[in-house]
């Protein structure tokens, strides 16, 4: 081979290589299950003096005792009628001085008219004099967002939602969060529930992926909340549809070695590549030819499962073991015309061979009500679960799946156009 000829080689291998690398942007900060259920309290204590009491006795009661923060520059808080503080988790600025809160004053803390300023500390050396100009939210404001960077690496961010407690909402509620704070504040003056906020950390970061019939969302979570989102054995790694929440309980741990890692996902298994530790991208290629984990066995009966019908009647699958069935997944933004077309041709030319069943995956049922009297359904209609997608590894819809006698997986991914063939073809 000449020196041409192998640079042309090596050039176009390459390109080759560099093809089957897939980068994701993550550039969404989503809310997973756990943050859009917080209800964590950020409490708002009054300002006194220069002396703070640390983190490690912010809002417990406790025998032990700990050296005071003490204030080294204050900020200009000139017009401001009242100061409060609160602290931020932060552990991207963690100094020898304080370590993994951010002390934030609080000026015009009283709700008022007034725009009310949060000073942070955000390079946490109770300096307030070189931390940039402070956040604010106004009287029209419900909601704010802190950004927080972290100390070591600038491009790493972590981002704080607090939301204003509305006045007159769950009363009982705040009256023992009220007196949870007054009783186990130590030597903090606790202001007042209405003037705390609600606390969401978003430290969730994702990217959808798009490719042909493949979709699906990747997701980090920075778990020790310090803008960085590659920490092995500390921030987690999810993969999800698109379309859905994302959940903390189906979240893996992110490995020592990127490249130890893999998920699958409609079929398809792939490797990590490369993660930026800011959450800026994701890298990431198919694995050819892969032996796949979360799929079902063809010839092997499935996990024994119920449903609800549309009649809100419960069933159980083996109640369908005598002849072949044919469960179909489904939802209002995916079903197509050609998919009723042959799912109503199977169940009216077909109905004495084989058993239909069209599950409803996310839907809200009343509309799945409303679809089957308006359109004339005549086939059975009835209802997924969280549980029964995971069963079948559903991660895309729509999908059929045909069951053989005795509920034995025949075929995993059957459209009804090619089932109907099939049955259309076996006579």
């Amino acid at each position: 081979m000449t020196r041409h000829q192998l640079t042309l080689f090596l050039l176009l291998l390459g390109i080759n290589l560099q093809a089957q690398t897939i980068r994701v942007p993550l550039d969404q900060r989503l809310e997973d299950d756990k943050i859009s259920k917080s209800l964590a309290i950020l409490p708002v204590y009054k300002y006194v003096s220069i002396h703070i009491e640390p983190f490690t006795l912010f809002g417990v009661e406790t025998k032990d005792t700990q050296p005071d923060l003490v204030i080294r520059k204050m900020p200009d808080m000139q017009g401001m009628r009242d100061t409060g503080y609160t602290y931020l988790y932060f552990s991207g600025a963690n100094t020898e001085i304080n370590q993994g809160y951010c002390l934030t004053l609080i000026g015009n803390y009283r709700r008022s008219v007034r725009t009310i300023y949060f000073f942070i500390d955000r390079n946490n050396n109770l300096d307030f004099t070189d931390d940039g100009l402070p956040d604010s939210l106004t009287i029209q404001q419900l909601e704010t967002e802190f950004a927080l960077k972290n100390q070591v690496n600038p491009s790493a961010e972590h981002r704080v939602r607090i939301t204003r407690i509305e006045y007159g909402q769950n009363i009982r509620y705040k009256n023992l969060l009220t007196d949870h704070f007054k009783k186990h504040s130590g030597k903090k003056q606790f202001t007042d529930i209405n003037y705390c906020y609600r606390e969401q950390r978003l430290n969730t970061l994702g990217g959808k992926y798009v490719q042909g019939s493949d979709s699906f969302v990747i997701a980090f979570k920075d778990l020790n909340n310090n803008g960085l989102f590659n920490e092995s054995c500390v921030d987690k790694f999810y993969v999800g549809s698109a379309d859905a929440t994302v959940n903390t309980d189906e979240m893996a741990y992110v490995l020592p070695q990127t490249d130890d890692m893999y998920f699958e996902w409609n079929q398809k298994r792939y490797q990590l590549i490369s993660i930026d530790p800011a959450g800026a991208y994701i890298d990431f290629k198919e694995v050819k030819d892969a032996v796949l984990t979360k799929k079902l066995e063809v010839g092997k009966k499935v996990p024994e499962f119920s449903f609800v019908n549309i009649k809100n009647e419960r069933e159980e699958i083996r109640d369908y073991r005598k002849k072949p069935t044919y469960i179909f997944f489904w939802n209002q933004e995916k079903i197509t015309r050609k998919d009723t077309m042959f799912i109503r041709m199977i169940f009216e030319e077909y109905g004495d061979e084989i058993s239909v069943i069209t599950l409803n995956h996310g839907d809200v049922p009343r509309d799945v009500r409303i679809i089957r009297y308006y359109d004339g359904v005549r086939w059975p209609m009835a209802f997924s679960s969280y549980t029964i997608g995971k069963l079948f590894y559903l991660e895309d819809l729509p999908r059929g799946v045909l069951l053989g006698k005795r509920c034995k997986l025949k075929d995993d991914n059957l459209s009804p156009e090619e089932l109907y063939n099939q049955l259309k073809n076996s006579k």
